[in-house]
């Protein structure tokens, strides 16, 4: 694996090649790619309950997508699969068939994600008609698979390999944040999922990231080599820039709403700086770090998660470490090749990706912030969909959950037992999609096949 070729946020894609690899989607929802019928078990899974059996989606659900662009919930344990979307006529349920296709169109999903909620998720889909792309952002309804078009591209482009969007939804279920390409370059749009109304520009550039703010109201965006604070209503451009340091790539709001981290300029080198939201004048240095660093919020209080690297060209981190929010000593979680790591919901624990010694395996590990055993958890290369949500994890943690509403556990999307004798000629299994105990007690437990999956908030 090779950390060094996953693009970036703002990489420019040639147009020729988006065509290429969006009708590369097309001939895979079609079922024409070879390899793609290879990974998936074409056997029909008897826990499959078909689309409108159920009434309402229950709590503690996992959304996964299968290589072929179909979407599915699932249980933890592997029972009641549910096909929530794909290139298939959906029958059956009280509101008759809810989903439905011409013959000359190829339908392709991709990058489900939850509302917090729980009651749709958001995801991108693809259409391919007559050999012609067209790309949009769909919002299903989990409990009746019913979905309404709230963004549409005005061109076919991707944000990142394999992803033709990113999304992220407001604290109240409302408001989808949809990071498009468009002929601006990466644009950031706020689509009102009730209203319908046309969706607003809130800022053009790249790199692009942000972090929403508790309220729904606000939003912190790192732009280029700014950073803005923006309010409601949002617009282009708005906001008070401050300039930030190349460094780092997603800000951090704090929980409540009061503070928040960040690289600037015009320090030391190698500052997380912690000011009020909205009021650089009041920043203060936490921690002395290293040239390229990532940092999160504990979804439960003040402390701050922070892995960095003194090589700002590295692809991984040094260290994962915790700075307490009542000021008391700071903690190293973990040392060594960290890829990505997440909090937990309640802020207990960690769980990290990173490389393990010279054989360079992947692994994921967890631990408890207060200290305690490293556990292991899983040994496996991940799917390609998965590599990107870690790439580019700092982002997705507050889109995409891989943890379990009760911190217990994680869901992944790995390729099981993929040995080195694999990668020289025989063919490797597919994606699998596996849940993992968050103490590394038991086995995991394979529950789809799929490249990519995410569970609910609730």
């Amino acid at each position: 694996m090779d950390l060094d070729r996953v693009p970036y946020m703002g990489k420019k894609t040639g147009g020729w090649v988006i065509i290429l690899l969006l009708l590369t989607l097309a001939l895979a929802c079609n079922r024409a790619s070879e390899p793609v019928a290879e990974q998936l078990d074409k056997v029909v899974d008897p826990r499959i309950v078909e689309q409108g059996e159920s009434e309402e989606v229950a709590v503690d659900r996992i959304a996964f997508m299968t290589t072929d662009g179909e979407l599915f919930l699932v249980n933890p344990d592997g029972s009641e699969q549910l096909k929530l979307a794909g290139d298939t006529q959906v029958q059956g349920g009280p509101l008759g068939a809810v989903m439905a296709q011409p013959r000359d169109v190829s339908f392709f999903y991709s990058w489900p994600t939850w509302s917090p909620d729980g009651k749709k998720l958001a995801a991108s889909l693809v259409e391919v008609t007559g050999g012609q792309p067209e790309i949009s952002v769909q919002v299903i309804d989990a409990a009746t698979g019913a979905a309404t078009t709230v963004f549409r591209n005005e061109v076919p482009g991707l944000v990142a390999e394999n992803a033709p969007h990113y999304l992220y939804w407001s604290p109240d279920s409302r408001t989808l944040a949809v990071l498009a390409s468009t002929p601006q370059g990466l644009t950031l749009f706020a689509a009102d999922t009730e209203s319908l109304s046309e969706p607003t520009v809130i800022e053009s550039g790249a790199p692009l990231y942000f972090h929403w703010g508790a309220d729904g109201q606000s939003m912190l965006l790192h732009v280029g080599d700014e950073l803005k604070f923006l309010t409601r209503p949002f617009g282009a451009s708005s906001g008070q820039p401050i300039d930030a340091d190349p460094g780092f790539r997603v800000p951090a709001l704090s929980p409540d709403g009061r503070y928040m981290a960040y690289m600037g300029t015009g320090t030391p080198a190698g500052s997380l700086l912690i000011a009020e939201t909205g009021a650089t004048g009041t920043a203060r240095n936490a921690l002395d770090i290293g040239s390229r660093a990532a940092f999160a919020w504990s979804p439960q209080g003040g402390d701050l998660a922070v892995a960095d690297q003194q090589n700002g060209n590295a692809p991984t981190f040094d260290r994962l470490r915790v700075v307490p929010g009542d000021g008391g000593s700071i903690k190293t979680v973990a040392e060594g090749r960290i890829i990505a790591f997440y909090w937990s919901p309640n802020g207990k624990m960690l769980a990290w990706a990173g490389l393990d010694g010279g054989n360079r395996d992947f692994v994921w590990w967890a631990a408890a912030v207060e200290g305690g055993e490293v556990r292991e958890l899983l040994r496996a290369q991940p799917s390609n969909d998965m590599l990107v949500t870690l790439s580019f994890f700092d982002q997705y943690a507050y889109s995409h959950s891989p943890w379990s509403p009760d911190s217990s556990r994680l869901v992944l999307a790995v390729v099981p037992n993929r040995s080195r004798e694999g990668r020289n000629g025989s063919t490797p299994p597919g994606p699998r999609i596996f849940v993992v105990e968050a103490s590394g007690d038991s086995e995991p437990v394979e529950v789809g096949a799929g490249s990519l999956a995410f569970w609910s908030w609730n």
